[in-house]
């Protein structure tokens, strides 16, 4: 809205005079810092714009206007529709303030970085900057203790969306193969025509390849799609006394996934009720992992990879019946993934991800919003997840129901 950030070279680094440069404003102490008078520059008033670079400290800088201000108090603040903050708005926080004489002073910190709007008098980037980094100098310690007092969340990639997504690729780019063995080669073909067989075959070889490395990736895809689904429910459900006990978490998470899924009901909040293992679904589900785990292991079982028989004299191969031998290099049956068995495993993940999705309590909507969420936020000291570019951090879901949540939590 107000443009994109940039990094370039201040005048005053590249040795060019500053009009309207503000040397009082660089030395000021934010103590002395009053509340703006007007919310916005009048109509009429020149106002200027200073972008802070990507490697501005935020945190600090944050810090500091909260320990002088407090809450948020800019305009943009005041817009929102909860005043507590929306990290999904397209500006996150700001504030406004006089530093020195008739300067105005907006920091908004928006969705690409942080920008310093200032009307009333002329300043120039270079003097904002100084203005900034010395008082968060000046006031180290009292930025430490206000820092010491926010919430710190880890941003973690979710695996299940990084697993789904590859294997929706695979999916595509597998259903866009169209595979068509070249005829079997005749007798008397001028060169021209022997030159577009072998082309063909080359072509048909390529996609035979090609379709193999889908199938694989689709199939091992789906399996961690599956599984890491169930792995993100137990995280951001999970009991707080089994989260607390290493010994006891690490012994929850090495179990196979169908053991796990038995005691959901048990090792996690939100999920009231054994879930019925004779469902179709994870009969589904243990075929995908099969699967799977055949691909994985890849033994070269005489029977599970077979593609054929093959008698030697000597060294005279003789096949069962006249095929070309390439048969059996480029092999469409017998694939280990085959195309179905990899379409099968795709089905088998989705449909595991809406059976577990509806043990769980909540509406479903909602628990698909969460685990949907990528990046994840995890708070160390309260041992919960949250959803930190979702809604609101309001998201944050592992508060245990007999509890009651903060406000922040809800």
């Amino acid at each position: 809205m107000w443009g994109s950030q940039h990094n370039a070279a201040t005048p005053r680094q590249l040795g060019l005079s500053l009009e309207g440069n503000n040397e009082m404003l660089a030395g000021a102490d934010l103590k002395d810092a009053t509340q703006s008078p007007e919310p916005l520059p009048a109509k009429g008033v020149k106002a200027g714009r200073a972008i802070l670079t990507s490697e501005f400290p935020e945190l600090r800088l944050f810090g500091l206007l909260m320990w002088r201000f407090g809450h948020p108090n800019g305009p943009m603040t005041f817009f929102l529709a909860n005043q507590q903050g929306d990290p999904d708005a397209p500006f996150k926080w700001d504030y406004l303030f006089v530093p020195t004489g008739n300067l105005r002073m907006h920091v908004v910190r928006g969705s690409v970085g942080i920008e310093v709007f200032h009307w009333g008098e002329q300043v120039s980037t270079e003097d904002i900057v100084a203005y900034l980094k010395g008082n968060i100098a000046r006031y180290s310690k009292e930025i430490d203790d206000t820092i010491s007092g926010l919430e710190e969340h880890t941003l973690i990639l979710n695996p299940y969306i990084r697993h789904r997504n590859i294997a929706n690729l695979a999916l595509e780019e597998l259903d866009k193969l169209v595979l068509s063995a070249p005829p079997q080669l005749r007798p008397h073909l001028a060169k021209r025509e022997l030159d577009e067989w072998a082309e063909q075959q080359r072509e048909f070889w390529e996609a035979v390849q090609r379709q193999a490395s889908l199938t694989i990736l689709l199939v091992t895809e789906s399996a961690f799609m599956g599984e890491s689904y169930l792995n993100l429910l137990l995280a951001i459900l999970m009991r707080r006394e089994i989260r607390e006990s290493k010994a006891i978490m690490s012994e929850t998470l090495m179990r196979r996934w169908r053991a796990k899924i038995e005691r959901l009901h048990v090792d996690c909040t939100g999920i009231p009720k054994p879930a019925n293992l004779g469902d179709t679904r994870i009969a589904n589900a243990k075929k995908m992992f099969d699967i799977r785990n055949r691909v994985a292991h890849s033994y070269p079982d005489p029977k599970d990879m077979a593609v054929g028989k093959m008698w030697f004299y000597r060294s005279f191969p003789v096949l069962e019946t006249g095929l070309p031998f390439l048969t059996f290099a480029v092999t469409l049956q017998n694939q280990l993934p085959s195309a179905d068995e990899a379409r099968f495993c795709k089905k088998a993940a989705d449909q595991l991800v809406d059976f577990l999705t509806e043990l769980v309590e909540y509406d479903s909507d909602q628990t698909r919003f969460i685990t949907a969420s990528n990046p994840l936020g995890y708070n160390e000291s309260k041992k919960i997840y949250s959803v930190p570019f979702g809604r609101q951090l309001a998201m944050s879901i592992t508060a245990p129901p007999e509890s009651e949540p903060e406000e922040h939590d809800k």
